[in-house]
């Protein structure tokens, strides 16, 4: 019932709470799920809107899963206004969720930088993905840790096309190659390769991709 306690929370806030509340808390969202006539699960979350004159601050708080083992999760989300004087915009988004068995946490930043004569047509974007997890039932075992950074280029308003490089403990480092609608084609080229480190600490080619996409131009 912990979960329902959110929603019962902002449906008073809303009712009493009066314009400075209604501002502040965004409409709450629930669900409830069921499998062959039985409750399988629900959904309660909780946005509020914590916005500054320059800042744009999204904070949602949820509970989910059953009643007896609920997952809890925070996101906060912060992202720079337009401005006419600020061509670069950033954003930070970091995340938590935990229950009796799992916590996890998550982060991600991006950066915008313009170029040229027209800096918000003209740029390049970099950004930053990390996640690790713990298993509350053994505490002592090592974290399973993720990063990803990422950088896409886009002239005249259209992504060209991006690299990401990424590893962790998890054993999964490689690098993702994309490149969007070369020479005005509508397709996206994406390559990926995956490669492990062997325990006489050597790499190894696990997994290799190539793919086309059709992406929408002018219909």
């Amino acid at each position: 019932m912990k979960g329902l306690a959110v929603i019962s929370f902002g449906a008073a806030a809303l009712a009493f709470g009066g314009p400075a509340c209604a501002e502040l808390i965004q409409k709450p969202a629930m669900s409830v799920s069921a499998r062959d006539g039985r409750f399988a699960g629900y959904s309660a979350a909780l946005p509020l809107d914590l916005s500054t004159d320059s800042e744009k601050v999204a904070l949602t708080v949820k509970s989910s899963g059953m009643l007896e083992n609920p997952t809890y999760d925070f996101d906060l989300n912060l992202s720079q206004k337009p401005d006419e004087r600020r061509i670069g915009q950033r954003s930070l988004a970091l995340g938590a969720s935990w229950n009796q068995d799992e916590a996890r946490l998550r982060s991600s930043m991006s950066k915008m930088f313009g170029f040229g004569l027209l800096p918000r047509a003209n740029y390049v974007s970099v950004s930053m993905d990390m996640d690790a997890s713990q298993a509350i039932a053994v505490p002592s075992r090592i974290p399973v840790t993720r990063a990803n950074i990422r950088s896409s280029l886009t002239l005249d308003g259209k992504p060209i096309g991006s690299i990401a490089f990424g590893g962790g403990s998890a054993g999964e480092e490689g690098v993702d190659l994309s490149l969007t609608r070369p020479f005005d084609i509508p397709a996206e080229f994406t390559v990926s390769l995956r490669g492990v480190n062997t325990d006489r600490e050597q790499w190894r080619l696990q997994d290799a991709r190539a793919m086309v996409k059709l992406v929408k131009a002018n219909w």
